[in-house]
C-alpha cells in the first residue's frame, strides 16, 4: 500500500477514466510533485457524462467497486452532493484521504475493458478483494474490504499502475 497522496492520485485517476469513456473527451490535467507532497491540478471543462451504471450486485466485490467507482466519477455534482454518495462506500481510512479530493478537478483517461474480481489464490482471505479498472493509463486496482462475511464491502485503498501518479 503505497503513501495517502498515491491513493488519492490513484482515486481521482480512476473516475476521470470513466468520465473520459462515457464522454469520449478529457477533463483534466494534473502534475503530481512526490508521494508526499501535494497534488497541484488544473481543471478544464468538461462535458456531462453519462453515468455508468453498476451492473453487478451490490453485495459482491464487482458490484461494491462498480458502484464506488460511479460515485467517484460523477465530476458534474457539487462537492456536498458528490461527497454524500461517495462516503458511505469508503472505509473510515479511505474517508480521511478521498474528503480532499475535488470531483472538479480529475484528470482525464478513459476505460479501456470493463471492471473485473482479480483472482485471488484460495487460501487467501475472504475479507478483502481487489477490483481492476484497465484504463488508457494501465490498470487501477480498487482495494476493497469487509468485517465479516456478512458486511458491506467497502473501499480502503485506490493504487495507480506503475508510473501513474
Amino acid at each position: 500500500m503505497g503513501p495517502r497522496v498515491n491513493r488519492r492520485s490513484v482515486a481521482v485517476a480512476i473516475a476521470i477514466a470513466v468520465l473520459g469513456m462515457l464522454t469520449g473527451c478529457g477533463g483534466s490535467t494534473h502534475a503530481a510533485t512526490t508521494p508526499s507532497t501535494s497534488v497541484t491540478r488544473t481543471a478544464s471543462p468538461t462535458p456531462t457524462p453519462t453515468p455508468l451504471t453498476p451492473t453487478a450486485p451490490a453485495t459482491t466485490p464487482l458490484g461494491a467497486g462498480q458502484r464506488v467507482w460511479a460515485a467517484f466519477s460523477a465530476s458534474t455534482l457539487a462537492y456536498d452532493a458528490w461527497w454524500a454518495q461517495l462516503k458511505p462506500m469508503l472505509s473510515e481510512a479511505a474517508r480521511a484521504v478521498y474528503v480532499y479530493d475535488d470531483p472538479h478537478n480529475l484528470p482525464s483517461m478513459t476505460l479501456t475493458g470493463p471492471l473485473h474480481v482479480a483472482t485471488k489464490a484460495p487460501g487467501e482471505p475472504r475479507y478483502t478483494a481487489e477490483v481492476l479498472v484497465p484504463t488508457s493509463k494501465g490498470t487501477f486496482a480498487l482495494d476493497l474490504e469487509r468485517a465479516t462475511l456478512t458486511s458491506a464491502w467497502l473501499l480502503f485503498a485506490i493504487r495507480f499502475p506503475s508510473g501513474v501518479q
